[in-house]
């Protein structure tokens, strides 16, 4: 790719010939990656920034309006749903996975070996409204960020987000909580322009 076609977006016909559904004004770069693209759901006024993967199983990504998604961000959703509601942040380079290898209990990891030789550990991954995921963090499978949740750059987030906490650390933990005050600019901002 050249810089010119670096900074270049997917048409709207283009992105609703290859994903399952697209809303309107939504801005993907043309770096970004997607796998099994049909399964892909994108709302209105979301953003996707330089090469992110967004990699959807039978269960499928979903994500909402007014979404930024930054560069680098990867979606493993092999074993499980991803689903990123609206208003939610994901910062760059953050890593969310759906599936993980178990590889204490003596079996052997990764796909090119048999899965009766190898245990994984499945889940869902679901960032309620209003959820941000830090710089350089990853997110394992099974946890919830539930509404107006955070948790802070490089922070492993391995557990479920309380509504409003901040959580930072590896493994994460709660440092704080976040003013509840963004729910009323939401109404505010949703009058307005929607």
């Amino acid at each position: 790719m050249t810089g010119q076609e670096l900074g270049s977006l997917y048409t709207t016909d283009e992105l609703r010939q290859m994903l399952g559904s697209v809303g309107e004004n939504v801005a993907v770069n043309r770096s970004v990656v997607f796998y099994s693209p049909k399964n892909i759901h994108v709302g209105s006024n979301s953003r996707i920034d330089c090469f992110c993967i967004l990699s959807a199983s039978s269960h499928g990504i979903v994500i909402g309006d007014h979404v930024h998604i930054s560069a680098y961000v990867a979606l493993f959703g092999a074993s499980g749903s991803i689903h990123v509601a609206s208003f939610c942040a994901l910062s760059a380079r953050v890593a969310v996975f759906t599936s993980t290898d178990d590889y204490v209990e003596g079996y052997m990891s990764n796909p090119t070996v048999p899965p009766e030789y190898r245990k994984e550990q499945s889940g869902d991954v679901v960032f309620k409204k209003h959820a941000l995921i830090g710089s350089g963090s990853v997110v394992m499978p099974g946890v919830t960020v539930e509404v107006g949740g955070s948790a802070g750059a490089l922070s492993f987030v391995n557990k479920n987000v309380p509504e409003f906490a901040i959580v930072v650390g590896i493994p994460c933990r709660a440092i704080g909580q976040r003013n509840r005050r963004l729910l009323e600019l939401e109404a505010a901002f949703v009058a307005k322009y929607e």
